[in-house]
């Protein structure tokens, strides 16, 4: 599925917004759809069906078990009865999931860490292969504790019993150097203990329910009273390290609810603020502070949601249906096509500096929570999408018992086919696309937004107890990501302690980057109205042609007074990469190109360039500006340091870089790149490529079988003319087309003969393959706003034509050799044989 999307005027918004998802079944693939509804829908969503009412009245709303559960054990996820109708689908339906869990119970091969040890206080950035962090020790004691839930084996029971009351000995919970008892580690302690407590409760004996039920408190009571409420008190609701440690609390309130007496107060303050939590999450699925951290944080979020449900009967699912189900898109278009690595936008990994990293795990995609939301929507996508990374890449997930727990079997899981292979994240300005799902697919993501989408900048004002906290989001508009022949090929430099804009593959003026950069949160202290200028103002996706073009001018230091820096990101599949660049400023300015690579960079000419990788390589020409000064250097980052410390991390290499500066300081200034994906190759095997002459803006391919391209940027040159914004055409040494693309408009010649004409603006890109007139068809897709009759030159008369696999009538001149047909409004998928 692919779609179409502008935003070039009001009227064709819309439009789209009338429309909706448009889905077109070629075959078993569906190829193309409008997926976009305009950005004051999309803002709406927010407040509209949830008024926002002042915290104060949140921490008033009482939470109370449901009246069966009262008194009872176990009640925050399963009850007695529950769990037998779950032992009886792991032994039957999800047997080989259930399985997958009590292979490996950890608890019984290894022994907890006792209090004291050093491993404890490491934080992930310290750890060393064998410790233990605390994340790792609540997990397996959840596990073992799920794995006796199920099976009632005593092996799992003495293990959670030995790992449970080791762990009530740790005192401080967390970091002795930073925030005990209050931050990350403490939450997830507090969920495990808390979840075997209750779960275990009528296996420990007296003592050791004593003993747990009185430790569990003086954690809770202590994560409570630092996050309790005050007036003028503001909480960083959508960033990480502040739900998890609510959803720690949640699940110890409802463990110790009618026990304790002050567990409902602990409750209230988690339910408060997961109202908020709710209220600020993303609107389309995007997780602003990266893909690990989505993996690291959204399952706290269904876990509050899951206990919540269960332990006082208040689902909170229906009201996130919205927010929630585009989740599956954002992980699922993350992942490379290997199955290994993610796209690291955003606090993401290590770069190049570990990708190739044969010693690197299975990746974690925290597949458990799509299971969730497929059972909680009846989602078959969601459900197909857990299955690709469960069965087919082999990922894996935080806790597997959860994901046998999430799963329903009676949902169908949808193919990957039938899963959109091109999508825009609309409210944060991020686009995928990618040939197609398999290993070998050309994969890349372009983006140019505000740090957590335009949606907080209508919903900021109306809660004023909510801070921003963008401290893993990174300065990177109009930056870009290229995966192909199984290679990592130009990216971003992942999780860095101090953010800056020369990391990725975007543009300095004067040597200085998008505004704050520098520092770790580099957001911090920008208004968010300039932010949410940051946008892809348009776009155009099809199987054969992806356009987008990015606004970032507004996210760069004021006193540069960047009037313009709009990128063009152009790819012509499957064949090359075009990256074309337009800046203005009041005063002349020195402007820096930048792109990144993994190994090293190789030059082959005097504005050419290879970067290889593996098999794989990326070769690089700069068409434009002329003269312009090149150099590679090494690309040193500051690694993140412990939390607390996060700027004071080490300086590492993450790969090189490619460096290129207009020769003179210039007031307006434009760079135009040719790039190309490919196998390794011989220099005589690339085309040649040369910027146009006049005042058209674009190039020609000269191609080593004697094909030439013409790509229009705009204007009219080399004997091709158009009404329209865009185009490409592509010839044969004779003369016949073999690719024509026309973006928004109604006419495209060549010298006196005219390639393709329309009643009504339209957008097109046809291929002609087949080496001979009798193998030879024409394929491609067309978007018209309305219905419209649009004529293409075709060397004979068509066989026979198919729109959206239907057959259609057609109309040949054989004197203008021109086929004419009828397209109707949307996306159209066009078939004809020749």
């Amino acid at each position: 599925m692919f779609f179409l999307y502008s935003t070039k005027s009001k009227r064709e918004l819309e439009h789209v917004g009338r429309l909706g998802v448009l889905m077109l079944a070629i075959a078993t693939i569906l190829l193309t759809s409008i997926t976009s509804i305009s950005r004051a829908d999309t803002r709406a969503t927010n407040s509209s069906n949830n008024p926002i009412v002042p915290f104060e009245e949140l921490l008033k709303r009482p939470v109370k078990l449901r009246p069966v559960l009262s008194g009872q054990h176990p009640r925050i996820f399963f009850t007695n009865e529950s769990l037998k109708l779950l032992s009886q689908r792991a032994q039957n339906s999800d047997r080989e999931l259930w399985q997958a869990v009590s292979k490996d119970v950890r608890a019984l091969k290894m022994a907890p860490p006792p209090p004291g040890s050093p491993m404890l206080n490491r934080s992930g950035v310290e750890q060393v292969e064998g410790d233990f962090s605390q994340y790792d020790v609540a997990y397996i004691l959840a596990e073992a504790t799920f794995a006796y839930a199920i099976e009632r084996d005593p092996r799992y029971l003495e293990a959670a019993r030995r790992w449970l009351l080791t762990i009530i000995k740790y005192d401080p919970w967390g970091y002795t150097f930073r925030t005990p008892n209050v931050d990350l580690p403490p939450a997830h302690l507090l969920y495990a203990v808390g979840f075997a407590y209750d779960a275990l409760y009528n296996d420990l004996t007296t003592a050791e329910r004593d003993a747990v039920r009185a430790k569990l408190a003086r954690q809770a009571r202590l994560m409570y009273e630092f996050f309790s409420y005050k007036p003028g008190k503001k909480y960083s609701y959508s960033q990480n390290h502040t739900f998890i440690p609510m959803a720690g609390l949640g699940v110890a309130a409802f463990a110790l609810m009618d026990e304790e007496p002050d567990a409902e107060q602990w409750a209230r303050l988690a339910r408060a603020v997961f109202e908020r939590v709710l209220t600020t999450f993303g609107t389309d699925g995007y997780y602003y502070e990266g893909f690990h951290y989505s993996v690291f944080s959204v399952h706290w979020i269904v876990r509050y949601l899951d206990a919540l449900e269960h332990a006082t009967g208040e689902d909170l699912y229906p009201r996130m249906r919205e927010k929630f189900l585009p989740l599956k898109y954002y992980v699922a278009h993350s992942i490379l096509p290997d199955g290994r690595s993610v796209f690291d936008f955003g606090d993401t990994g290590r770069g190049a500096a570990e990708r190739d990293n044969s010693k690197n795990g299975k990746l974690n995609t925290g597949y458990e929570v799509l299971y969730r939301l497929a059972a909680k929507y009846n989602d078959a996508e969601a459900q197909g999408i857990a299955d690709w990374l469960r069965l087919n890449l082999k990922t894996t997930t935080w806790e597997k018992g959860w994901a046998f727990h999430a799963h329903d079997p009676q949902i169908r899981a949808a193919p990957m086919s039938s899963v959109p292979a091109s999508y825009y994240f609309r409210d944060n300005e991020t686009a995928f696309w990618r040939s197609n799902w398999e290993a070998g697919a050309t994969a890349f993501a372009f983006r140019c937004g505000p740090p957590e989408g335009h949606h907080v900048t209508e919903l900021s004002p109306l809660v004023p107890d909510w801070r921003q906290n963008t401290g893993h989001a990174h300065p990177d508009a109009n930056s870009f990501i290229i995966y192909s022949h199984g290679k990592y090929l130009t990216g971003d430099t992942g999780y860095t302690g101090i953010k800056q804009t020369k990391h990725h593959n975007t543009i300095l003026v004067d040597g200085r980057g998008q505004e704050k950069d520098g520092r770790h949160e580099v957001f911090k202290d920008v208004p968010y109205e300039r932010l949410n200028k940051l946008r892809l103002a348009d776009l155009w996706s099809t199987p054969e042609f992806f356009y987008a073009r990015g606004l970032a001018a507004p996210a760069y230091f004021s006193d540069l007074n960047l009037g313009r820096f709009d990128r063009h990101f152009l790819y012509v599949a499957p064949d090359y990469f075009v990256i074309w660049d337009e800046l203005a400023a009041d005063v002349p300015r020195v402007y820096t190109w930048l792109l990144n690579a993994e190994k090293s960079i190789v030059t082959q000419t005097s504005n050419s360039f290879v970067m290889p990788n593996g098999n794989a390589e990326l070769f690089a020409q700069c068409l434009l500006p002329n003269p312009v000064t090149f150099k590679v250097e090494p690309l040193i980052v500051t690694t993140q340091g412990r939390p607390g410390e996060v700027e004071k991390g080490e300086l590492e290499q993450r790969g090189v870089q490619l460096v290129e500066r207009n020769a003179e300081p210039s007031r307006h200034a434009v760079f135009l790149h040719f790039m190309m994906v490919n196998g390794k190759l011989v220099k005589g095997e690339r085309p040649r490529v040369s910027a146009l002459q006049g005042t058209a803006q674009g190039f020609r391919i000269q191609w080593p079988n004697g094909e030439t391209e013409i790509v229009l940027l705009r204007g009219s040159d080399e004997g091709l003319s158009m009404n329209g914004e865009r185009a490409v055409v592509r010839v044969s040494p004779k003369g016949a087309w073999q690719r024509l693309i026309l973006q928004s408009g109604t006419r495209l010649s060549r010298g006196s003969t005219e390639l393709l004409h329309s009643v009504k603006p339209v957008s097109v890109a046809f291929d002609m393959t087949g080496r001979s007139t009798l193998e030879r068809k024409v394929r491609g897709t067309l978007y018209a706003e309305t219905p419209t009759v649009v004529s293409v030159r075709a060397p004979v008369k068509p066989h026979g034509m198919r729109i959206n696999g239907g057959d259609v009538k057609s109309q040949y001149d054989g004197t203008t050799d021109m086929v004419s047909f009828t397209v109707g409004a949307g996306t159209s998928v066009i078939e004809w044989d020749l």
